[in-house]
């Protein structure tokens, strides 16, 4: 089959759902299958279109057997209007990009933006072809919640083609049953909802004694406990620097963040009077198991009520690694029975500084019960979110919706 995926986001872009698309898309050529990419110019980690795309409408590429057409995309600094004028230059740019590709069976597109849902609809009217919309994430109701929309007018409109695009789909696939369960409430019927937890690379990331990083930054006589990933709103990283200032304590504490995004410039703020941390931009992909190697416990908290609109991805990387989890989200959300039924790390109420402390004190103490989740979460991983048992579902679900539409 030949799979036209429309992406905001893929190789060489490291955030964002890129690493998770760049394998699934892999994965599918490994397996005999086509797969042609239509993406923005990479822009994800600076804000601003990478140098050698600059000054460009589109670029072919062919990256690991996936041919893949780059399109230009606005990017500006700014809150959530430069954000949707971000988007809509992306949908514009895709659909007449994706108009050029020929032969296609079936389009995949991950979320967001929930306006590709409008080129996903007008590539199948007019080529007859099924596609197949991935939710990666629930837009307008995780901005709702963060407070970043609120006007009601875009509420409203933003609804009616959350609705549309749910109804013009041949399937939905979501990456947890929270994702489900709330499909089910918009009136999406069951029989079109598909449930395909993602994945992290077991053999990719595996756990690893020593870490090269660790060493160089001389923190091998340290406790460290490391976020890495996007900096966004969503993950209330301002909790973060409340519990670090209630754990001065303990001198050998270190604190690790890695990455980049909005929320970068309050959190180095935060963080400024304390010595005992470690602040490093995003790194290479191919220092990914290495980074996660550096920590004895891995953050990955969420604000209040985000657990039911995101599964931070990066708890998967985190249990592949073989190191604990310590995630602050909603009682009840998938992340927090997911953790609980692999015994691999803590889960503390969102926002309560106190709490994340409290959960980052109990594994320094107790380093045997801190190293016996870490193994529980690789196990737990392998079993249920490699890469291999993702690419096969996906599949699977490409084809059926092949065959149905034949």
């Amino acid at each position: 089959m030949h799979v036209l995926l429309l992406g905001l986001n893929y190789h060489p872009d490291k955030l964002g759902n890129a690493p998770l698309m760049v394998g699934i898309c892999e994965g599918l050529v490994r397996r005999g299958h086509r797969v042609t990419v239509v993406c923005a110019f990479p822009h994800h980690e600076t804000g601003q279109i990478e140098p050698p795309y600059r000054g460009k409408l589109f670029q072919r590429d062919h990256h690991n057997g996936v041919d893949i057409l780059r399109t230009y995309i606005y990017a500006p600094e700014g809150g959530a209007v430069a954000k949707m004028a971000n988007y809509a230059s992306f949908t514009a740019a895709a659909l007449a990009a994706a108009s050029t590709v020929r032969d296609v069976d079936v389009i995949f597109t991950p979320s967001p933006p929930l306006t590709l849902g409008l080129v996903d609809h007008t590539l199948a009217t007019t080529r007859r072809v099924p596609f197949v919309y991935n939710l990666q994430d629930l837009f307008p109701e995780a901005a709702v919640r963060l407070g970043v929309l609120t006007n009601p007018w875009m509420i409203r409109g933003f609804e009616r083609l959350e609705h549309f695009v749910y109804r013009s789909a041949n399937r939905l696939a979501v990456i947890s049953e929270g994702f489900r369960k709330y499909l089910l409430k918009k009136g999406v019927p069951d029989e079109k909802i598909a449930v395909i937890p993602n994945y992290t690379d077991t053999d990719f990331i595996r756990p690893q004694a020593e870490s090269a990083l660790r060493r160089e930054l001389h923190l091998d006589d340290r406790f460290v406990v490391q976020f890495s990933g996007r900096m966004g709103y969503s993950q209330g990283l301002e909790t973060v620097v409340d519990a670090w200032k209630l754990l001065q304590d303990l001198p050998d504490l270190h604190l690790m963040m890695v990455g980049d995004g909005q929320a970068k410039q309050a959190l180095e703020r935060g963080l400024a009077p304390f010595r005992n941390v470690t602040l490093l931009p995003t790194q290479p992909r191919e220092r990914l198991p290495d980074l996660l190697a550096a920590a004895d416990v891995g953050l990955a908290p969420l604000k209040k009520g985000m657990a039911g609109t995101s599964v931070p991805s990066k708890i998967f990387g985190i249990m592949a690694s073989g190191r604990p989890v310590v995630t602050g989200v909603d009682s009840g959300s998938d992340t927090d029975e997911m953790i609980g039924a692999a015994d691999c790390g803590v889960v503390t109420p969102p926002e309560d500084a106190a709490a994340l402390a409290q959960a980052i004190r109990t594994l320094h103490a107790d380093r045997a019960r801190a190293r016996q989740m870490g193994e529980n979460a690789r196990s737990y991983v392998e079993r249920h979110h490699s890469q291999q048992v993702t690419v096969e579902r996906y599949e699977a679900l490409l084809r059926d919706v092949i065959a149905r539409g034949r």
